[in-house]
């Protein structure tokens, strides 16, 4: 075993600092003052051109260069696209779990993955539609109920891959200079962590403000995850007589293959499967008869057994079985097939039968102990990043790539999910047709002045005053559509003063949030000049407190100074009105 120990090790690095590939963007200027950034870079085994368009991100910067006039809005995910009407309908059928990849117009003007000018507006919809489920449908029957909580899981899971890819895209891209050139590292923290909460119930919910700790908190998450399975799935593989080898996205081990030596599955050695999920390879005829791939590994032949994902909670996830092609399919379908059941066919919910939610609790904690993979969104989750990054990335050798692309496609269970193997001409045409509804003047600049127009509401008015526009809309079908009164240049200049002073004062109440240790944390010359351009653009109500605040705590007399001034330029009633904690 002393020797086996030495052979572990000299596989470590062969694939686990992947090279990045070769990744450019591009810019197309949008009528009204936005542009389209557009990440470019190659698909494995994509014919035609080697760069392939893959994600695009609208900025409207108000046609400046100022990064506080800046907000970012759309993100499009340019290798895939929403279900087409076959594929719904598709969805909608219970304890149907093939992929049918047929109704899909990849002509069609593409839809966001997700809106960050309005992250929260999906969480409202999914509670909305989760109520009408419960409320409306679920009372209607089996007939009814089983249908729709399907449409409902499956349409679910699709934008979750969606959001999920183009995660994985931007996961590549952290270290491109080109990237970085264009899209700064907090535009770039926004987009990741808004794609990484958007695949989460209630992820759409987090504050701006919050971004940069949530993406820390995920980024220390991810990593402990992984060094906890990097080090079981070793020391499994080494206790077995396997061979472990980590590879993964941007360079992090996020997966790994396990492989045995084609001389050693003859041998009559003890084998132990908890946490690897795969049969014994001892003495297997169908090791000792393979005939599928192999790799020549320091002067021995290795067969590949199985790969894992080392950022799935607690165990290390099997993906893909190379000896049975179709296990971890039939897995994921019986637990899709179990949920359809208990939830749809029989009507049974955690939360309406508490039996049944303290009995599944104690059944899922007692499993989950035992490494099974009961964490559906998890799965997913890795289940669409190693897809994406085998596509993207050519660290590994081709034969061994594609077959791995194959086994993960064939694991599919969501019939509105989409086949890799379009991905290219799919992205190709998804941004020809982005292209010409960017340049039409009826189309994507009308849905971004609409967008700025529904901004300056927000800045304008409080939730209570939208949340009667928008009943008010809805009870009139759209015909009572709030609207402000400005338009044009004359939107744009107030927009822009509303962002400057909604940047500034974001960062005044990081500072104020630090007490009176402010001048330790922060550089005060920076305060003082936050303070000075809001005071420049008119103080609002709602930030006069915190100019008060940062007044009393610091010890700085030269910001006290500032901040005294930028107070004497409000009427008392609204630095009054301002000083309420």
């Amino acid at each position: 075993m002393r020797k086996m120990g030495s052979v572990l090790v000299l596989f470590l690095p062969m694939i686990a600092l992947a090279v990045t590939p070769d990744f450019h963007v591009e810019r197309l200027a949008v009528p009204g003052g936005s542009e389209l950034i557009t990440v470019f870079g190659p698909i494995a085994g994509a014919q035609g051109p080697a760069d392939v368009p893959l994600l695009s991100v609208l900025r409207d910067d108000l046609g400046q260069a100022d990064p506080e006039s800046s907000r970012l809005r759309y993100v499009w995910v340019l290798t895939s696209m929403p279900p087409g009407l076959l594929q719904r309908a598709a969805g909608s059928l219970p304890f149907f779990y093939w992929r049918a990849d047929v109704g899909r117009d990849p002509d069609k003007r593409p839809a966001p993955v997700i809106d960050l000018g309005s992250p929260a507006r999906p969480v409202w919809h999914s509670i909305a539609g989760a109520l009408t489920q419960v409320l409306a449908l679920d009372p209607s029957g089996a007939l009814i109920r089983t249908p729709t909580r399907s449409y409902r899981n499956n349409l679910e899971d699709q934008r979750r891959v969606r959001l999920l890819e183009g995660l994985a895209i931007l996961s590549e891209l952290e270290d491109d200079p080109e990237v970085n050139a264009l899209l700064s590292d907090p535009e770039l923290t926004e987009i990741e962590t808004r794609l990484d909460l958007g695949a989460q119930m209630l992820g759409g919910l987090l504050t701006t403000e919050k971004i940069p700790s949530a993406y820390l908190k995920e980024r220390t998450r991810a990593e402990e995850m992984r060094g906890h399975n990097w080090e079981l799935l070793r020391q499994r593989a080494e206790a077995n007589g396997l061979y472990f080898e980590p590879f993964g996205v941007n360079g992090s081990a996020t997966h790994a293959l396990l492989w045995i030596a084609a001389g050693d599955v003859d041998s009559p050695h003890k084998f132990d499967g908890q946490f690897l999920a795969i049969s014994n390879p001892y003495q297997d005829p169908r090791l000792m008869n393979w005939k599928g791939y192999r790799e020549e590994r320091q002067g021995r032949e290795m067969i590949p057994l199985a790969l894992y994902a080392l950022e799935y909670p607690k165990v290390p996830l099997l993906l893909v079985d190379f000896r049975d092609t179709h296990s971890p399919k039939r897995r994921e379908m019986i637990r899709h097939a179990v949920t359809d059941t208990v939830s749809g066919v029989l009507g049974i919910s955690k939360f309406g039968n508490w039996p049944y939610l303290f009995g599944s609790t104690a059944f899922n904690f007692v499993r989950v102990r035992h490494g099974a993979a009961n964490n559906r969104n998890a799965r997913l989750k890795a289940y669409a990043e190693v897809r994406q990054w085998l596509a993207l990335d050519d660290s590994l050798p081709p034969e061994l790539s594609r077959l791995l692309q194959q086994r993960l496609d064939m694991m599919g269970v969501n019939p509105m999910e989409q086949s890799v193997r379009r991905q290219a001409e799919v992205a190709r045409r998804q941004y020809a047709a982005l292209v010409r509804y960017a340049t039409d003047p009826y189309g994507l600049p009308a849905r971004i002045e609409h967008d700025r127009n529904r901004e300056l509401t927000a800045y304008r008015h409080g939730a209570a005053a939208r949340f009667g526009f928008r009943m008010a809309s809805i009870a009139t079908l759209g015909l009572a559509d709030h609207r402000e009164k400005e338009s044009g240049a004359e939107l744009e200049a107030r927009l822009d003063r509303e962002r400057r002073v909604a940047s500034q004062t974001r960062f005044l109440e990081m500072v104020a949030r630090s007490g009176p240790q402010a001048e330790i944390v922060w550089n005060m010359e920076e305060v003082r000049r936050a303070v000075d351009e809001i005071a420049a653009l008119g103080i609002p109500r709602r930030s006069a407190g915190l100019v008060a605040r940062i007044m009393r705590e610091t010890q700085d007399e030269e910001t006290r100074a500032i901040c005294a001034r930028a107070l004497e330029s409000l009427d008392a009633g609204a630095a009054g009105g301002g000083f309420e904690e």
